[in-house]
């Protein structure tokens, strides 16, 4: 049995090295682009790894000692230890060209990561789980929305703020007296303070945010798509 299930794992790891291989080819895919090839690779393995333990479920076998015997298999353990450094690498390159939200957290995921896939103690299915966590935590950003406090710099100053997180769309910032209103813009790489009408606005989506007041319809700029 383990030698079909070996025979498989072979068969999926070429299949995402194939995948892999087309990053050089289409170079002028964003990033953005190049995450969402990487994150629809991990859903396939992960499908596989689903249909996996369904199949082994009846025969008393764990799945994480077949888990571990496909990726630590010494034929295997090079082409995996290849597709999740790949995987690591467009990682923090997309979370370096993200909005800049939480990006203390994240970076230090990815360094924790990094940390793990050089440790000998860790194993490659460790290694990888660790890795499709942070690609599940990074891909729900883009479904979600929040309001945070912290400390950003405004003209030189360091401020405090509370922040809005519209999925990956936008983020804004709001000076604690309500005074301030500003937006992240990304061809600068810098916020961006907002004319004074929109503080009302930009606050009332700060509370709705915060589950404090009920969802509105709410008048506040966006972003203009990237390329206009």
């Amino acid at each position: 049995m383990i030698r079909s299930v070996l025979k498989r794992a072979s068969q999926v790891v070429a299949i995402a090295t194939i995948c892999i291989g087309s990053v050089g080819v289409a170079s002028a895919q964003t990033v953005e682009e190049e995450f969402a090839r990487e994150n629809k690779l991990v859903e396939a393995i992960k499908v596989y790894n689903d249909q996996l333990a369904d199949q082994i479920a009846g025969q008393g076998v764990a799945e994480t000692e077949i888990r571990d015997s496909i990726v630590q298999s010494g034929s295997l353990a090079p082409q995996v230890a290849d597709l999740l450094g790949k995987m690591l690498s467009a990682l923090e390159t997309f979370i370096s060209a993200d909005l800049p939200f939480h990006m203390d957290t994240r970076l230090s995921s990815v360094g924790q990561l990094k940390s793990l896939m050089v440790d000998p103690a860790a194993s490659m299915s460790d290694r990888f789980r660790n890795i499709m966590d942070i690609y599940t935590i990074e891909t729900e950003y883009g479904n979600t929305y929040e309001a945070y406090a912290d400390t950003i710099t405004i003209e030189g100053s360091d401020v405090e703020v509370d922040m809005l997180r519209v999925g990956r769309l936008a983020l804004y910032y709001q000076t604690k007296d309500g005074n301030v209103s500003g937006m992240w813009d990304r061809a600068s790489g810098s916020f961006v303070i907002l004319p004074d009408t929109n503080n009302r606005y930009i606050r009332t989506a700060i509370r709705v945010a915060a589950k404090l007041v009920a969802p509105e319809l709410l008048n506040i700029p966006t972003p203009a798509p990237e390329g206009v």
